[in-house]
């Protein structure tokens, strides 16, 4: 997911015109995707009192909790800049502030957007200030212990999965698989999935320990479980820094190996079946297939479009205003289908081997319709909402479907500009 955040380097290794076409689009990327959510959080704001402001608030926060849980791996590891900085021998203070910017871009992208949701007031942007910067205050400390405990066991995480790659800890995961469920994944890759839920949980926690104090009225005692988890954070963060290279190093070797074809990489995990591609038309299959492949090695969809999908089932038992499910699915679907610009990196997509293989409008189309990949979950799950609640109809699970179709065939008209597009105006 480098391919989201403009604070990150551009791949070293292009021409100079690419290089620099490249940071612009990664930038131009990311403001667009950071414009939409707080665009999307400025229609779920609208006139909105305080108190639904405050829901959404919380309900903003286990996104933003899920997103460090699942995004901050994938942001940090693996540093291919990590081989010069062993000989440049930076300091371990150094090398945590660089993964901490690294991680910067992830913060804005949540944070903006809640301030946007704490304070757009169509009808009175003055009025209880004091109320909505208290529930703001709440989101920003859950945000912020949720994120820095979430970057601190990832970033030291190449240890313990070390341990268990070599059978040296977790004992008792290989008990569990005699009962039949352990995970199928190498043994170097659970606690990674532990962290997930761990993290994800933590969220959790602290939304609802701060929701219980402010329901019954302890409102000193709802700063509390955020600012314990920021000052934990914080205490962690101060013991770890004298020594974080040795986690550095560590981790990046783990994510290396796991990630480039090491003993630990996930063989087990099937490919995506050519003959499951009947769907798109036969002259871009082939490409379509190779980008599913390599899309799927980068960014595991399938989980996150499954726990999008889930929160939405929650937002629609609960009753939450139209306005909020429209924002919400907003969001979802412009993620989902952003997610097609980690196909053209330039480690990933070299724009000339590209266009050695078809053209840009080709790519054009196929990155189209591996961004629609997922209108059938889509549907199925829209459907679902539309067949159990009367305030949704068939019309509307229509309309969100024409929407994801046309945020599929945007992004990729996006991307493959930037890359191939770009190539082809620069060497006509």
């Amino acid at each position: 997911m480098h391919w989201l955040f403009p604070l990150l380097s551009t791949p070293t290794h292009l021409p100079d015109p690419l290089r620099h076409a490249s940071s612009t689009s990664s930038r131009a990327a990311y403001l667009l995707l950071l414009g939409v959510l707080s665009y999307a959080a400025a229609l779920l704001a609208g006139d909105s009192p305080v108190q639904e402001r405050v829901v959404a608030l919380r309900i903003w926060s286990l996104v933003a909790a899920g997103l460090f849980a699942v995004a901050t791996p994938n942001l940090l590891y693996p540093n291919r800049d990590a081989p010069v900085l062993q000989l440049l021998n930076r300091r371990p203070s150094r090398l945590l502030t660089g993964q901490l910017r690294d991680l910067s871009g992830l913060f804005a992208l949540v944070l903006v957007p809640a301030a946007v949701l704490a304070y757009v007031d169509l009808s009175g942007a003055g009025q209880h200030l004091g109320s909505k910067t208290v529930a703001l205050g709440h989101a920003v400390l859950i945000i912020g212990g949720v994120g820095l405990d979430s970057f601190l066991y990832y970033a030291t995480l190449g240890r313990r999965s070390q341990a268990w790659q070599e059978g040296r800890a977790g004992g008792w995961y290989d008990a569990t698989g005699e009962a039949g469920i352990q995970f199928s994944v190498p043994r170097g890759l659970v606690p990674a999935l532990f962290a997930t839920v761990r993290c994800f949980l933590l969220g959790i926690g602290l939304v609802v320990a701060t929701a219980t104090a402010t329901e019954r009225g302890l409102d000193a005692l709802a700063w509390v479980p955020g600012a314990a988890a920021v000052a934990w954070a914080g205490l962690r963060l101060f013991r770890a820094h004298a020594a974080f290279d040795r986690h550095f190093y560590q981790t990046n070797a783990f994510y290396g190996e796991v990630l480039g074809g090491g003993g630990v990489q996930a063989r087990e995990r099937e490919p995506v079946p050519f003959d499951t591609l009947y769907w798109v038309p036969a002259r871009w299959q082939p490409a379509a297939w190779a980008s599913l492949r390599q899309l799927d090695r980068v960014l595991s969809l399938g989980r996150l479009v499954a726990v999008a999908h889930l929160v939405l089932w929650v937002l629609c038992i609960q009753a939450a205003p139209p306005d909020a499910v429209a924002g919400y699915l907003l969001l979802v679907f412009a993620l989902q289908n952003a997610a097609c610009a980690a196909l053209v990196t330039g480690d990933a997509a070299p724009p000339p081997f590209q266009l050695s293989l078809q053209s840009a409008f080709d790519w054009w189309g196929t990155r189209t319709f591996v961004n629609l990949r997922w209108i059938a979950p889509h549907a199925a799950s829209l459907g679902l909402v539309a067949l159990f609640d009367s305030t949704y109809g068939w019309t509307w699970v229509a309309l969100w479907l024409g929407v994801d179709a046309l945020f599929a065939l945007a992004a990729a008209g996006i991307a493959t500009f930037a890359t191939e597009g770009r190539l082809r105006s620069l060497y006509p």
